[in-house]
C-alpha cells in the first residue's frame, strides 16, 4: 500500500475517532451530571423488604431527564460515521497494485462522503464528492458507487 493511501486512510479514521472522542465527552459529561445530582438527592425510605422506595414524583422527573438525555445521544450518534465500505481498484491498465481506492463514509440515514484517490505514476488525485441517503448530485465512478454499496450494507438492523 502506497504513502498516499495510508495517509488518507489514517485521515479518515482520525476523523472517525474525533468524532466517537467527542461524543465519549459529552456522555461523560452527562453522567457526572446525573452523579452529582443523584447524590445531592435524599435517601428514600426503606421499604418492609428492605429496599428503598421513591416518592413517584421523584422517579418519574428522573425518568423523564434520562429519557431526554438518552434522545439526545441517539440524535448525536445518527450523525455520525457509522457505515463505511472501501473498494481499491488498478486506475490505469500499465499499473498493478490495486493503488487507487474509493472509501464511502456514511451515517444513518447513508448521508456522508465518498473520497476517491486515483493513483497513477507520477501523481495522485483525491476527489471528495457528497453522498445524500445513498447518492450524489455529482457524478460518481462505478468504483465509487460500490463503495457507497458496501457502506450501506455495512450495519444490519
Amino acid at each position: 500500500m502506497s504513502r498516499d493511501t495510508l495517509s488518507i486512510i489514517s485521515i479518515a479514521a482520525a476523523a472517525v475517532a474525533v468524532v466517537a472522542l467527542v461524543l465519549v465527552l459529552v456522555l461523560g459529561r452527562r453522567v457526572r451530571r446525573m452523579r452529582r445530582a443523584l447524590r445531592g438527592r435524599p435517601a428514600a425510605p426503606r421499604s418492609e423488604h428492605g429496599g428503598r422506595t421513591e416518592e413517584p414524583e421523584t422517579l418519574a422527573l428522573e425518568l423523564a431527564g434520562l429519557r431526554e438525555e438518552t434522545i439526545a445521544l441517539q440524535d448525536a450518534v445518527a450523525l455520525a460515521v457509522q457505515r463505511v465500505g472501501i473498494v481499491r481498484f488498478d486506475a490505469f491498465e500499465d499499473l498493478g497494485g490495486m493503488l487507487s481506492f474509493a472509501v464511502a463514509m456514511l451515517d444513518k440515514e447513508g448521508s456522508g462522503v465518498v473520497l476517491s484517490s486515483i493513483n497513477g505514476r507520477n501523481e495522485t488525485r483525491i476527489y471528495a464528492k457528497p453522498v445524500e441517503h445513498g447518492g450524489s448530485r455529482i457524478n460518481l465512478s462505478g468504483e465509487e458507487e460500490e463503495a457507497i454499496r458496501r457502506a450501506l450494507g455495512a450495519v444490519r438492523r
